[in-house]
């Protein structure tokens, strides 16, 4: 039973639907269920609560939450579609910019689309860089 659980894990793993930071509080977690089937049921329920907590601020903090998560996602795909590091200065993604949006202009033969999200790319970043030098 215990191999087939950790085969479980070991699969979720691999395919990406548990971070390896989540395996301790799983493991603690499914240790407090099996504690409590035995008959320690109140450090089980123990070891489910603590696991529960630790599994839940682990979650929050690798997933973010809310407004928060949606706003980092657009600025790491902006620097993903533009090629920039959280450390480049205003100028490096200007130069940047300039150097893709010469290459995908649509009278260069890009795309007006590809143009488009090139712009809206430099302009969340930079405004993004604007509200942390404040």
């Amino acid at each position: 039973m215990i191999a087939l659980v950790l085969a479980g894990l070991g699969w979720a793993v691999w395919k990406g639907k548990v971070h390896r930071q989540q395996l301790l509080p799983l493991l603690l977690g499914l240790a407090g269920v099996f504690l409590a089937a035995r008959g320690s049921i109140l450090i089980g329920v123990a070891a489910i609560a603590v696991a529960v907590t630790w599994y839940r601020g682990l979650s929050w903090r690798l997933f973010g939450t809310g407004a928060k998560q949606s706003e980092q996602y657009g600025i790491d795909k902006a620097r993903f579609l533009l090629g920039v590091s959280r450390f480049d200065t205003a100028e490096q993604i200007r130069s940047r910019h300039r150097a893709l949006i010469t290459q995908n202009h649509p009278d260069t033969g890009g795309s007006a689309e590809r143009a488009r999200e090139l712009n809206e790319a430099r302009d969340l970043l930079l405004s993004d860089l604007e509200s942390k030098s404040r």
